[in-house]
């Protein structure tokens, strides 16, 4: 590993909002490279990767995620890192299933066990689940009914959710959002290989998808730290350190000023980041609810806040709101009513005329767009 490096915190963050599309002068990147540039798309709530996208490319309309997740497109939704939802390129979302297969199995498996349902029962269950999609897709509703019409003397309803859920866990089939609204859920379960053909998301080696994960998640986000992998990922230490020791010769240790902790980033990426400029004092962005830059970082994420604010940008379970950011820093937190169709927002500190403009304008966009669609 090479010797420790010293960057400018100005220049760190302008670089991250360049790689992740909301730099000052960034093209908009097709969804596929969009998801690449920030290891995956979080899905977990409905609307974050539509806002995602937007705040990224103002032009984008929420078509082009439904065509994109659809069969022949160019993402996957699966449920990876910390089991939460995300949005993957079909290459690269393997390695984030398989290095993460053992948190989602195992909490399946803790679940069955409450329910009296062994390991053995489960995969039964999930086979049966498998074998209903052959015919085609199912809403969630039709599958449970299918599985409990057909094994009237085996089913309840615990078990039969459970091993919908294993076999989606385990990559057999998959979960799509069918509703044409942006604002709406209509869960349909399909055979991955009809959604997907020729996918397969489970590989051999966890320890390999292990190493690809956290590389990608270093080129992303580095530099960053430990810990910051740690949050990110849901994995143990005792899965990361080994990962890290195989990427040892492709990293640089790093400081930040202001930061305490000494991260690490590529060496190739070094360069990059050096030569970026700081984010113009005016530049402002709208970033979702659990917007992937963000979301990024724990141990180190006061690099985009002040520590003083920590409980209005985040909620008590460390998921970020809903953020106004100027100059890369959050300034504010903004949110969608669904009742009144409108954008509401709280900014922190007092900003300038200026900046002050530059903030309802976007606020304004982002309402134009979450109108675009009923809820």
């Amino acid at each position: 590993m090479a010797a420790s490096v010293t960057l400018p915190a100005q220049v760190e963050r302008a670089a991250i909002a360049a790689r992740h599309g909301w730099g000052p002068d960034t093209a908009p990147l097709p969804l596929a490279a969009l998801a690449s540039a920030q290891s995956g798309l979080h899905a977990a709530r409905l609307l974050t990767p539509y806002v995602t996208a937007h705040t990224r490319n103002p032009a984008f309309t929420a078509d082009e995620l439904r065509a994109a997740l659809a069969p022949g497109g160019t993402l996957v939704k699966i449920r990876c890192m910390r089991r939460t939802l995300h949005l993957w390129p079909l290459t690269q979302a393997p390695d984030a299933h398989t290095a993460t297969l053992r948190l989602r199995l195992g909490a399946t498996r803790a679940t069955a066990r409450r329910h009296g349902l062994t390991e053995a029962g489960l995969k039964r269950w999930g086979q049966r689940a498998a074998d209903a999609l052959a015919g085609g897709p199912l809403p969630y509703r039709d599958l449970q009914d299918h599985l409990a019409k057909q094994h009237p003397t085996h089913a309840d309803t615990a078990a039969v959710r459970l091993g919908i859920k294993w076999a989606w866990e385990s990559g057999h089939i998959t979960c799509c959002n069918a509703a044409a609204s942006l604002h709406r859920e209509d869960r349909h379960y399909a055979l991955l290989d009809h959604a997907h053909p020729g996918l397969t998301l489970t590989g051999p080696d966890a320890r390999a998808a292990t190493i690809a994960l956290l590389r990608r998640y270093l080129h992303a986000y580095g530099p960053a730290a430990e810990g910051d992998l740690l949050w990110w990922t849901g994995l143990t230490r005792a899965e990361i350190t080994p990962a890290l020791a195989a990427l040892h010769s492709e990293l640089v240790p790093v400081r930040i000023n202001g930061l305490p902790d000494e991260l690490l980033a590529p060496e190739e990426a070094l360069e990059s980041i050096r030569s970026t400029s700081p984010l113009p004092r005016d530049h402002v962005r709208l970033l979702a609810f659990e917007d992937p830059t963000f979301k990024g970082y724990f141990t180190t994420r006061s690099r985009y806040h002040d520590p003083a604010h920590t409980a209005r940008a985040f909620n008590t379970i460390g998921e970020v709101r809903a953020a106004i950011t100027v100059a890369g820093r959050i300034a504010g937190t903004w949110e969608w009513d669904k009742r009144t169709r409108t954008v509401k927002s709280a900014l922190f500190t007092s900003q300038s005329a200026p900046i002050s403009r530059r903030i309802h304008q976007h606020l304004e966009r982002a309402e134009m767009f979450l109108r675009t669609e009923p809820c």
